[in-house]
């Protein structure tokens, strides 16, 4: 991996008159303005079918593509949605944030209206393994076709394939992210229940999350299907070497979610109503990561180390060699400073903040006194720190630290680009509602001084594509 620099922002973030961003002109837009500003990697967040939730983090297919996604401009382009139509699935939606159940409706309204035009079949050439389980499982939920779902998913693949032949020309990689779990509804555990923790019933014994913390004195009760990593060891770890195997096709890295739960995880009884009761349990070791690289070669994965580490998981991760992350605003927390630039290991990826956190302005506002005052020593910075927008001076000023720093790869939210506060941030951990929402509006990307950016990635040696190819 190459010393570079990218930007986090969700596909849905993205602005366009359809109610949340899709995979078309605004993308291609977005990649544009990633190019002029030196930037060479564009992180999403997961891509995978959703369900009811619409979590990015729960999804109910390990491998289909959200529908949401789809550009309905590339139906009208193989003629079959009329331009009518095309307006109206616009209609009425904001520009300011994603109405989930909203956009669901119009754009599946919209989908089976251009499958029922279909003159032929052009999606039957696009079968990979994991396709029959999908349809066969949405289609005993929902009563469609499984055409419908072989037809929708053929459309995700080849508009992602279009979206990413031009990223990768432009010299960016797409950056993916890959939770650890899928979600209690989802395909897998219908097709593959014996390769997860799963009663003869068909109910869960145990679910994921995470203890409590300072941030969540209750713990996460994140209501995920734990696996049963004795048996996904006894066939060489087959359903993980697919998935990984099928997230490398869509992308140039991936980021492996809460990596600390591959060494221990918090396994929570069903019946608890938080993560209080949960307990550390045994989850796979280095023979994972072992199989995977026997079988797909070197991995271009980094693990997302944070959360409560121990030793253990350190050990994991210096066995995998996998790079770790960094986040500036855990710079703070500790005496030892492991998340400031200073400190940030060659081989890591280092963030101003994740989808995770606030925004890089709302933290300096939220931040005590006396913290603060110890920030801004360390930048050195005598400004005006309260100032937001995109050309905030303080937001600046932490980018251009995290850009100086030993970090292979620099990764800057697209919120702290523009220099936002906490009202657009995109997730508030253990909340379950108006999360994943944020959208930016049009025009907003050229607020975003592309030069100075630039200039940074020229000064400190970020101006290199990710690979080689």
């Amino acid at each position: 991996m190459n010393r570079s620099a990218g930007v986090l922002m969700p596909l849905t973030t993205l602005h366009g008159p359809f109610g949340i961003g899709v995979m078309g002109a605004e993308a291609i837009e977005f990649i544009d303005f990633l190019h002029k500003s030196g930037f060479h990697a564009w992180q999403m967040l997961p891509v995978e079918h959703t369900g009811t939730c619409f979590s990015p983090y729960k999804a109910i297919s390990a491998f289909a593509g959200e529908p949401m996604l789809i550009d309905p401009r590339g139906l009208f382009a193989l003629g079959l949605i009329t331009e009518a139509e095309l307006l109206e699935r616009g209609a009425g939606l904001s520009d300011d944030a994603v109405n989930y159940p909203h956009v669901h409706e119009k754009q599946w309204t919209l989908l089976r209206t251009a499958f029922s035009r279909l003159d032929d079949q052009p999606y039957t050439d696009f079968n990979p393994f994991w396709l029959e389980d999908y349809t066969q499982y949405m289609a005993a939920q929902t009563g469609e076709s499984v055409a419908l779902f072989h037809f929708v998913q053929w459309l995700f693949d080849l508009q992602w394939r279009t979206l990413k032949d031009y990223a990768n020309t432009r010299g960016i990689s797409l950056i993916g992210d890959m939770p650890i779990y899928v979600s209690e509804d989802s395909v897998e555990i219908s097709s593959t229940p014996e390769l997860f923790e799963v009663n003869p019933d068909g109910t869960l014994p145990a679910v994921g999350g995470a203890p409590p913390d300072y941030f969540n004195p209750s713990g996460q009760r994140w209501g995920n299907p734990v696996y049963n990593w004795a048996r996904m060891k006894e066939d060489g770890y087959q359903w993980w070497i697919d998935r990984i195997g099928e997230t490398l096709k869509r992308f140039d890295l991936v980021r492996l979610d809460h990596f600390r739960g591959f060494d221990r995880y918090w396994r929570i009884p069903a019946d608890c109503p938080d993560g209080r009761d949960g307990q550390w349990t045994e989850g796979s070791d280095i023979a994972l990561f072992q199989a995977l690289e026997n079988a797909l070669g070197t991995l271009p994965v980094f693990a997302e180390d944070l959360g409560m580490i121990d030793e253990g998981v350190e050990q994991l991760l210096a066995e995998t060699g996998f790079p770790g992350v960094r986040v500036l605003q855990f710079g703070f927390d500790d005496e030892e400073g492991r998340h400031l630039p200073h400190n940030c290991p060659p081989q890591s990826v280092a963030y101003t903040g994740t989808h995770d956190n606030t925004t890089l302005l709302a933290w300096m506002y939220e931040m005590r006194p006396e913290e603060r005052e110890k920030a801004l020593f360390y930048l050195g910075f005598t400004d005006d720190w309260t100032r937001g927008g995109a050309d905030s001076s303080i937001n600046k000023a932490w980018i251009r630290a995290l850009y100086m720093s030993p970090a292979s790869l620099v990764i800057v939210p697209i919120q702290d680009l523009l220099g936002y506060g906490a009202d657009t941030r995109t997730n508030i951990p253990g909340t379950p509602e108006n999360n994943w929402r944020f959208r930016i509006r049009p025009g907003t990307l050229g607020h975003i001084d592309s030069g100075f950016y630039m200039a940074l990635s020229r000064m400190f040696g970020r101006d290199q594509a990710l690979f080689d190819r």
